[in-house]
């Protein structure tokens, strides 16, 4: 089983697919809350085909990832998040979205990735896949973002899902059967995702959302501290997609371009927070108009 531990007590699993040596381009793919690669199932088979060397990963604490307690959920002076150093150290064990991220770029740089990479993320995955984008500016050609975490601004409503451990998993789940959902979405969809939520760990669920969003100082997935990391730090081509206007909001408003000629943001309504599964030929079909705009897949195409 493909394992790799920046911090000895999380190792993540990833799966490696598609040409190693000089591909035309890579993609790193990072799921969102509670979810796990095979989230990506509809584009993977499309990014293949392309010839494209594709990295998938579990996140600490999701999939098949390992997932033991947090050390530390709650804020403790001077902060929460452990930082790089601490967030490898054995002894310390925390589920920020910047320690996932830390966790890819050590993964992609034991893979000898250094050029060419594409990082498409999702959901709270964005937060992840942002700090990436403006860690690697060398790295990362693209950055392609779904339905992106930072679309919440602050707001007192948080607190609600951190008054306890055992009661997050059950708001989470009362939230997304609510929220994330369209009268288009199948049964199936929704009974697969709610079903895997209900498998989190309470207190691994409690440090992923209090590392995506609760923590008022170091969290990254709320708009106010998403601008203040990344707005002119990414540099490089964005594709944005929502399900609905209000997704891409930060974004559009908030977020400078990376590239004013290349930026893109594109919505694809009624088919509810994983409409890339539901509309997978659609998404996938711009996806594949934004990349040659942006030239990867010309690189593709002079490749072969």
């Amino acid at each position: 089983m493909p394992l790799f531990s920046r911090n000895p007590s999380v190792p993540i699993f990833y799966l490696d697919q598609g040409p190693k040596e000089n591909p035309p381009a890579t993609v790193l793919l990072v799921p969102g809350l509670s979810c796990d690669m095979h989230d990506w199932s509809w584009q993977v088979p499309f990014l293949l085909a392309h010839n494209l060397r594709v990295i998938s990963i579990d996140p600490r604490g999701q999939g098949r990832s390992a997932a033991p307690p947090p050390t530390s959920p709650h804020r403790q002076p001077p902060g929460s998040w452990p930082g790089p150093d601490g967030s490898a150290d054995p002894a310390v064990v925390d589920y920020y979205p910047q320690s996932t991220a830390l966790d890819a770029i050590a993964l992609l740089a034991h893979l000898n990735v250094t050029k060419d990479l594409v990082v498409m993320s999702h959901s709270l995955g964005d937060a992840a896949g942002y700090f990436i984008a403006t860690a690697l500016p060398g790295t990362v050609v693209a950055c392609v973002g779904l339905d992106p975490i930072h679309a919440y601004p602050r707001s007192p409503h948080d607190s609600m899902f951190f008054d306890s451990p055992k009661n997050i998993v059950p708001m989470l789940v009362d939230h997304f059967d609510k929220t994330m959902y369209s009268p288009a979405c199948p049964a199936w969809q929704r009974t697969w995702h709610l079903r895997r939520m209900q498998q989190l760990d309470d207190d691994v669920a409690f440090g992923l959302c209090w590392g995506g969003w609760g923590d008022a100082g170091d969290s990254p997935g709320r708009r106010e501290a998403s601008v203040a990391a990344n707005a002119g730090r990414l540099k490089c081509p964005r594709l944005t997609v929502g399900s609905v206007d209000w997704y891409v909001e930060t974004d559009r408003t908030h977020m400078p371009k990376g590239d004013e000629a290349l930026d893109e943001i594109v919505l694809m309504e009624g088919w509810g927070h994983w409409f890339h599964q539901l509309k997978s030929e659609e998404f996938n079909a711009t996806l594949e108009a934004w990349l040659e705009k942006i030239g990867v897949l010309q690189k593709v195409k002079s490749a072969a």
